[in-house]
Parts: C-alpha cells; sequence; structure tokens
C-alpha cells in the first residue's frame, strides 16, 4: 500500500512538472502603431489563437504604446510596455474573444489593435469535427452576408456573434444541409463596427474570425 501510494505522489509531481511545459507561449512584438508576431513585417494589428492555459508575452520594440483589454471584464490591467517593462506575460484561462488596443494610437478595433481567441484545443475533437470551416461573406458587409458550413450532418454547429468588447450579441443553430451551399442572415439591425464569429461544435469553440459591418 505505502508503494502504491508513493508511486500515485510521484506521478502526481510528475504530472505538476509537465503541466507547465504543456502550455504555449506565444510572443507579440509592440512597436511603433503596431502589435505583431516574431517575423511578421507588415500589417498593424495581430489575431492569435491559443488554447486555455497559453501564455501570450508582449514585448517591449519601440515607442509608447499603453495596452487596454477591450472584453468585459478585461483580461488584464493595462500595461505600457517600455525599457524598463520590456516584457508583460499573461495567461489565459477562459474560452472566449480578448480584444485590445493601444490607446495612443488605436480604438476597439481600429488602428493599433490585436484580438486573442482561446478556442478549444482540436487535439481534444473529432479529426473530422475539428476540420470543420465557418466562412461569412462578404466581410466588410453592409448588413446582409452568406453563412457557409463545409461540414456534413453529425454534429451541433453553431454560430456564435460577440461584439468587440466580448458580449455575445447572437447564436445560431447551423444546419450543414442549409449552410453548404449558403445561408443568408441579415445582420442590419445591428450597430456598425466590428465583430467576431465563432463556430462552436457540440458546444465547443473551434475557431473565431473578425466580421466588419459598415455602410
Amino acid at each position: 500500500m505505502k508503494l502504491f501510494t508513493r508511486s500515485l505522489a510521484a506521478l502526481a509531481l510528475l504530472a505538476a512538472s509537465l503541466a507547465p511545459s504543456l502550455a504555449a507561449n506565444i510572443t507579440i512584438r509592440v512597436g511603433n502603431n503596431w502589435y505583431r508576431k516574431p517575423g511578421v513585417t507588415s500589417g498593424d494589428s495581430d489575431v492569435s489563437s491559443i488554447n486555455p492555459g497559453d501564455q501570450i508575452t508582449f514585448v517591449w520594440v519601440a515607442g509608447f504604446h499603453p495596452t487596454q483589454s477591450d472584453s468585459s471584464p478585461q483580461a488584464w490591467t493595462t500595461f505600457t510596455p517600455s525599457a524598463s517593462l520590456p516584457s508583460t506575460v499573461i495567461t489565459f484561462n477562459t474560452l472566449g474573444v480578448f480584444p485590445y488596443h493601444c490607446l495612443a494610437h488605436g480604438a476597439p478595433g481600429l488602428g493599433q489593435f490585436g484580438i486573442i481567441n482561446v478556442v478549444t484545443p482540436t487535439a481534444t475533437l473529432d479529426p473530422r469535427l475539428a476540420a470543420a470551416v465557418l466562412n461569412v461573406y462578404p466581410n466588410p458587409s453592409r448588413g446582409q452576408v452568406t453563412v457557409q458550413l463545409n461540414q456534413k450532418a453529425g454534429a451541433d454547429y453553431k454560430l456564435r456573434l460577440n461584439n468587440i468588447i466580448g458580449q455575445e450579441i447572437r447564436t445560431l443553430a447551423l444546419k450543414p444541409e442549409l449552410t453548404a451551399a449558403g445561408l443568408p442572415l441579415d445582420l442590419s439591425s445591428l450597430p456598425l463596427g466590428v465583430y467576431f464569429y465563432t463556430l462552436l461544435v457540440d458546444g465547443k469553440a473551434i475557431s473565431t474570425r473578425r466580421l466588419v459591418l459598415q455602410n
């Protein structure tokens, strides 16, 4: 019995030591009016999809960029990357959309901004379900869009629409037989701006993309 107990304790310690190594750490560089991953040399915004438990490290490159979380509640307290604060590490444990922007050079969804999508690890899903792709077009749109899902029946598919601060606006059940060729959807009653649409498969968030409604 003692040997069994000791073995369980050893396994628990091993699992604890391995847990941090299983989480990913993604770097986002903060430069002159942009957020970018290493190796990216163009574009002013960054969109990062991560899994629960992963970390984002904001690394200062240049400039004055107070970085504010736009989600409600805020995912972090506003911080300003600088030579004296060269890096800030934030861990994300909750599924959802977490937009952010620079208070000096952007606004929610505009200018210097970024989006962090925390989604269900595809390794935990049936490969066929994990391969599902949801597309909403045209994007940008004036409100009349088409929803397309490239998947067959066999699971509960839904589209979840969130606003720029992460609040859920609408959830739509998706029937593969109706969305394969494109399902019309009227969003013209929503205020103009930036939204995020997420594909849910059996209640699990698989992917999130940005949708812009404009005049």
